[in-house]
């Protein structure tokens, strides 16, 4: 196997060497799932596991348009992503038409589905019969932030493969090596807390303006004497994709919080960057808010996915939180 085929990963260098391993063994599962964090780089290690299959690189410069229901590169790879909103069932029709098809003897067919959690019951169901007798030689990599949305009966049929945050050493070794500049590393990594997006946007001049509304939320709900007014107005003009950024950051500050409060070190805080903004707000936040409030979240993210108005998304959030510090 190519093993230079993960280079521009950056990260996860045990994963990397566990995926390669399987590949060279010939053992690697028919179905797997990605999961992680947004940003971690899920998607690109599944190309290169497809690529190592394929024995070269494919989907080189992947952007799908929103209608374009599968993208394939050559006969042996083939790539899945919402159309729109959601996965719909159309596509996976579509894919299993190709599938049907007697590929190259010998040969490994890899089917990339991205963002698997966005997939309706009858794309589910299909899928899972899939799954469960798959066609000679075809793998499946389902690439998920949200794993928990997922049915049980698909995750019981796959192998999960988890991706962290990237470790500070590791993500610094994989900007170097890829050449990547553009402003303070280390100020970069700092800010990125492990995710690999965030770092990158941040060296382009891009992605801190989300951070700041979420450290506003947390001051809001501590101090101000309206909170739930004061932050319907803050959030009034919020899209979906800005709401899912804000409620991300919301719940790695009150992670790293909750690690301050623990005496655990600074050396554990992922956002350092925001260390003092943190301390100060500590004690309006007992352990058991940050925790309450972080479930809240995952909620409110959940409610995201499945495209409820941000609005009342939102007052949900608000009115939890202001709840559960001891407000009303």
């Amino acid at each position: 196997m190519d093993e230079t085929l993960f280079d521009p990963i950056i990260g996860h260098r045990r994963l990397k060497a566990k995926l390669a391993r399987l590949i060279d063994e010939d053992r690697l599962p028919h179905a797997m799932i990605f999961a992680g964090p947004a940003g971690v780089g899920k998607t690109m290690m599944a190309v290169a596991v497809a690529s190592a299959l394929a024995g070269r690189p494919v989907f080189r410069d992947l952007a799908p348009s929103d209608d374009e229901a599968l993208v394939a590169d050559g006969d042996d790879a083939f790539y899945l992503a919402p159309m729109g909103a959601m996965l719909k069932v159309d596509q996976f029709r579509q894919l299993q038409g190709v599938l049907a098809l007697q590929g190259e003897r010998g040969r490994r067919r890899i089917c990339i589905i991205d963002h698997v959690e966005t997939m309706n019951v009858e794309f589910a169901n299909r899928m899972l019969k899939t799954l469960e007798e798959p066609p000679s030689g075809v793998c499946f990599i389902l690439v998920t932030d949200q794993p928990d949305l997922l049915l049980p009966t698909i995750l019981s049929r796959c192998v999960t493969f988890t991706f962290d945050p990237v470790g500070d050493d590791e993500m610094r070794e994989g900007l170097q090596r890829l050449h990547r500049s553009g402003g303070n590393l280390d100020d970069a990594i700092l800010w990125g807390g492990g995710i690999v997006r965030t770092v990158l946007r941040y060296l382009d001049g891009h992605g801190t303006e989300k951070a700041h509304f979420a450290v506003d939320f947390l001051t809001i709900m501590a101090k101000h004497a309206c909170p739930y007014s004061k932050w319907l107005v803050v959030s009034a003009n919020l899209t979906d994709r800005e709401t899912t950024e804000i409620l991300g950051w919301i719940s790695l500050l009150l992670r790293d919080m909750a690690v301050l409060r623990s005496g655990a070190g600074q050396e554990y805080v992922r956002l350092k960057g925001y260390i003092s903004d943190m301390t100060e707000l500590l004690p309006y936040w007992t352990d058991d808010a940050v925790f309450a409030v972080s479930s809240v979240l995952h909620e409110a993210l959940e409610a995201v996915t499945r495209h409820v108005n941000v609005r009342l998304v939102w007052d949900y959030v608000s009115l939890r939180t202001i709840r559960l510090k001891g407000g009303f």
